[in-house]
């Protein structure tokens, strides 16, 4: 089991928190968004404090308070979190984000997993219109393959960084 301290750490290593928007991961928010057929979709980290998005459809606020936050329970399990109606979850009924405005009913969360299977935050999934049925397996490991997705992209991202770091240390 990976502590929290080494899932900080790892996430911190990764050098992606607060970073400015990348078309890599904005276009894989919108493609979860659509091959869900949801009104809201997000790549998010979670540290310390907060669930940071780094890639979001359908959400305006660029992070929330990780006390606030549905997916920082997904981050106790390797599978997909879903809640076909968060009205009546008990963890989740009373969250400002079901009886305020943003109105989620349905949400589902993957979790992000780290070379080292730190679970560094997720990508999620959620939608005003509560789906009864929740996810089929197949859906969870289709939106399993997007987390999964999101790490080789940390690491091509940290790679090309440390390409760049070497390069300019070279003399030629």
């Amino acid at each position: 089991m990976v502590t929290e301290a080494v899932r900080i750490a790892t996430l911190k290593g990764y050098d992606v928190l607060d970073t400015t928007a990348e078309p890599a991961f904005d276009a894989l928010a919108h493609r979860i968004a659509t091959t869900f057929a949801v009104r809201s979709a997000v790549v998010s980290f979670i540290d310390e404090d907060r669930q940071w998005y780094k890639a979001r459809h359908g959400v305006d606020d660029p992070s929330v308070h990780r006390s606030l936050s549905f997916c920082t329970h997904s981050l106790d399990s390797d599978d997909v979190t879903v809640v076909p109606d968060a009205r009546s979850h008990p963890m989740f009924r009373s969250s400002p984000f079901v009886t305020g405005t943003a109105g989620i009913r349905f949400y589902a969360a993957a979790p992000i997993k780290a070379l080292n299977r730190a679970r560094l935050g997720t990508v999620c999934i959620f939608d005003p219109h509560p789906r009864a049925e929740g996810m089929s397996e197949r859906e969870k490991r289709h939106l399993s393959s997007f987390a999964a997705h999101v790490v080789e992209l940390l690491e091509a991202r940290r790679n090309a960084s440390r390409f760049r770091a070497r390069a300019a240390g070279a003399s030629f």
